[in-house]
């Protein structure tokens, strides 16, 4: 695939993170007026839900590391109060504009980051007083997933060790050495189907930013794993996620009201 064409895989694919971030906008609580931040925006498509909750008066930035997805959306943006740019999570403070942000949301990136102690000082940074933060994540690496990326050794292990899955336990740990301050914090399970294996295929090499390479397996082990894992042709890859909000510590607060 071209970068492109990764990048459209990975829009039509990740339909169940996208129902997942419909969720957690809903629990933000957008309101008219806000000026808001998506961490690891993808193709964008919260990103322009959220342009539309803020209205004309409010803003929504889009940051993400992947080129190829930013350019789609912004291909697809039609919102004059959106805007997107190429960035990581760990440049955030690079992030500048006229005034400090409502709510910075992230949604299904937090795995991929190492440090999220200081990702998320750089959040903090980012948000006046009464500000909020809200952040879904994958908590542990699904078995199906684990499975199928080691059949594509040595390249299937390093894409695993990119990933940082740490449990809702640890998140809250590093919420805390932060200067934040937890308002809520849940860790829950969920499962999505692929009807096909090429659909799990694609998918993984879309979200995987195109390093997982299907072609690595060799096709007697594929079919294994085909006849072990489908369940009438379909695959079941279960999760346990988690997602919180925080705010400001009462102590940084105190010192950003001034």
């Amino acid at each position: 695939m071209t970068s492109s064409r990764v990048a459209q895989a990975y829009r039509r694919g990740s339909l169940w993170q996208k129902g997942r971030g419909e969720r957690l906008i809903e629990l933000a609580g957008v309101r008219r007026g806000e000026l808001v931040l998506d961490l690891g925006c993808g193709t964008g498509g919260l990103t322009q839900q959220l342009a539309e909750l803020v209205g004309p008066d409010g803003r929504v930035v889009g940051v993400d590391p992947d080129e190829a997805r930013i350019a789609l959306a912004r291909h697809t943006a039609g919102a004059p109060n959106l805007e997107f740019h190429v960035g990581a999570a760990e440049t955030l403070g690079e992030v500048a504009l006229d005034r400090p942000f409502d709510l910075v949301l992230s949604n299904f990136v937090f795995h991929w980051i190492r440090d999220k102690r200081a990702v998320l000082g750089l959040m903090r940074g980012l948000i006046h007083p009464a500000g909020r933060i809200l952040v879904q994540c994958v908590s542990s690496l699904p078995v199906l997933i684990g499975e199928l990326s080691r059949l594509a050794d040595p390249s299937g292990e390093k894409i695993l060790r990119d990933f940082a899955f740490e449990d809702a336990a640890a998140i809250a740990h590093h919420v805390e050495g932060a200067g934040l301050q937890l308002s809520r914090l849940e860790e829950q399970q969920g499962t999505h189907v692929y009807p096909t294996l090429d659909a799990l295929l694609t998918w993984w090499k879309a979200t995987t930013h195109d390093r997982f390479d299907p072609r690595a397996i060799e096709p007697a082990a594929l079919s294994r794993f085909a006849e072990q894992h489908g369940d009438g042709g379909a695959f079941h890859v279960r999760e346990t996620f988690c997602w919180f909000e925080a705010r400001l510590a009462p102590a940084h607060a105190w010192g950003r009201g001034g």
